[in-house]
């Protein structure tokens, strides 16, 4: 009896890790995969794995004033208020992040390179800690891929845009996200076969957002 019982608990367990890999569709790899550069620089861990569905303690007191500084949001607000106000402006400002407010000297294309990449890492943690619910979460991740698509020809163009975003965010003395330098040589890492996280990913590939389900 206890063997069958065990057995049954086994076949609950595949049934249900099966179940969280097929939801976890090429189109959602795709989008988080441009927060590469971030995920190397933080050495966030569980990014990318389907079975990843909170942060542990230790990683949710060091996102935590990253996140809310990111939202424009006062550093002493408690979960709740961060649910609150996700639930409020994640799906209707989200595409305005870090471009709301460029210099005259700022080139747009980098600008939005740049934000791609953070808005990609920032609503994967912010689905990890809770405070946003994960479909709408899934929404804005599709829809930041396919602006993406949308207005770079691959990998490397994204990368190399990315770069100079990242140094002109930095240069204007605004608060460098990273905490390490993403440089040509790093991005000649992502890119080159066989282990390049980006070399193993056509560009485009799918569409990211589809009305095919998520």
């Amino acid at each position: 009896m206890i063997f069958y019982i065990l057995l049954g608990g086994l076949v609950l367990w595949w049934a249900y890790r099966r179940l969280r890999s097929a939801v976890f569709t090429q189109r959602k790899q795709w989008a988080l995969t441009l927060a590469q550069p971030m995920v190397d620089a933080t050495g966030m861990t569980g990014f990318f794995d389907p079975a990843t569905d909170r942060l542990t303690e230790n990683a949710r007191a060091f996102f935590r004033a990253q996140l809310l500084h990111q939202m424009e949001f006062r550093a002493n607000a408690t979960d709740d208020e961060a649910r609150q106000h996700l639930a409020q402006v994640l799906e209707s400002r989200w595409f305005r992040a870090d471009l709301h407010a460029l210099l005259p000297t700022d080139d747009p294309r980098a600008a939005l390179a740049f934000a791609c990449v953070r808005m990609a890492f920032f609503a994967r943690i912010v689905m990890l800690m809770g405070w946003a619910e994960p479909m709408a979460a899934w929404r804005v991740l599709l829809l930041n891929a396919q602006r993406a698509q949308d207005c770079f020809a691959s990998w490397e163009d994204f990368g190399l845009a990315f770069i100079a975003g990242r140094q002109q965010w930095v240069a204007a003395f605004r608060a460098d996200p990273m905490g390490k330098a993403f440089d040509e040589a790093s991005l000649r890492q992502l890119l080159a076969p066989p282990k390049g996280v980006w070399a193993t990913l056509a560009w485009p590939d799918l569409p990211a957002f589809s009305p095919q389900p998520l």
